[in-house]
């Protein structure tokens, strides 16, 4: 132990210190402690040996009445968008949870999820057993008006996360007025965008994504239609086809068993090498600015 400190005061790690290997190092292991860190919400410190998901987006369906520039998940490239199948969102939500120990929250998205009929579905057959909170997130430009659905929002601890943008600013007020009336719980989210950049091949070098991907460090996962992948870029990014998932890149949740599922989870998370979708993004280089919000 006195090597390992006289050689930390030493000149040589003075000047290693300041070389970009070492930054890239030490945000790798950043990246990692924050893994390992992560402890449940409930307190139950055994999980942080688990699998613990800190955030996960279930997208319900690709259609928006918004076409946002610079959106991040690529919802204006959809030319035929489409209501996702509930049974695969359900089915595939039970599957994850089976295989995980731990979820803080779900947040439920599209496009714009109000859009989807299923949703009360979908809500009410969420396993939230191993959860502390689900979300929906809305643009705030449709109002529900079906009774049954606050009902089941209310029993599902289920929060509705409002961004507001200028062009929803009087229906808005219209739908936290309802949701105040039926008691559902919600509240503000103002996110800064950031520009991931078009869906295009960007010819990074292996050793330029590597660093991408140490930088990204992305912790929301996304669950499209039945498969888990590391990021909401990635699924969308596959989903639209400009170019194609390989193994590993996602895992197959209802074709799995839940050992099978809880193996290739653990790999998702603590993967060191870059997706091929990730040659598509720009989350993690120095071209990731702010942009505007949304319209």
């Amino acid at each position: 132990m006195k090597l390992v400190n006289r050689f930390r005061k030493s000149k040589f790690a003075a000047r290693l210190r300041k070389t970009s290997f070492y930054e890239i190092y030490k945000k790798d292991q950043k990246r990692r402690n924050r893994r390992n860190d992560i402890v449940c919400k409930s307190g139950n410190e055994s999980l942080a040996k688990g699998i613990v998901l800190a955030k996960v987006d279930v997208v319900v369906t690709t259609k928006c009445n918004l076409l946002c520039e610079g959106c991040s998940h690529l919802m204006p490239y959809y030319k035929n968008p489409t209501h996702l199948d509930r049974d695969r969102i359900v089915a595939s939500m039970k599957k994850l949870v089976e295989a995980i120990d731990w979820i803080d929250h779900f947040n439920i998205l599209g496009g714009e999820p109000f859009l989807n009929p299923d949703l009360k579905y979908i809500l009410e057959e969420m396993p939230i057993e191993k959860s502390r909170l689900v979300q929906v997130l809305t643009n705030a430009t449709i109002i529900p008006k079906d009774p049954e659905l606050f009902d089941v929002m209310r029993r599902k601890r289920v929060h509705v996360v409002i961004t507001p943008y200028p062009s929803n600013e009087a229906i808005r007020e219209q739908l936290i007025a309802v949701l105040e009336k039926e008691k559902v719980a919600w509240n503000y989210f103002y996110p800064k965008w950031v520009d991931y950049g078009e869906p295009q091949d960007w010819h990074r070098s292996p050793r330029e994504l590597k660093r991408q991907f140490i930088q990204c460090n992305s912790v929301c996962k996304n669950l499209f239609d039945g498969r888990l992948y590391y990021c909401f870029r990635c699924s969308h990014v596959y989903d639209l086809g400009f170019c194609q998932r390989r193994k590993g890149d996602a895992v197959d949740l209802l074709n799995n068993t839940t050992a099978q599922n809880r193996r290739q989870i653990r790999r998702l998370l603590w993967r060191h090498k870059p997706f091929t979708a990730c040659q598509y993004c720009l989350k993690g280089t120095k071209q990731n600015v702010c942009i505007p919000r949304g319209k």
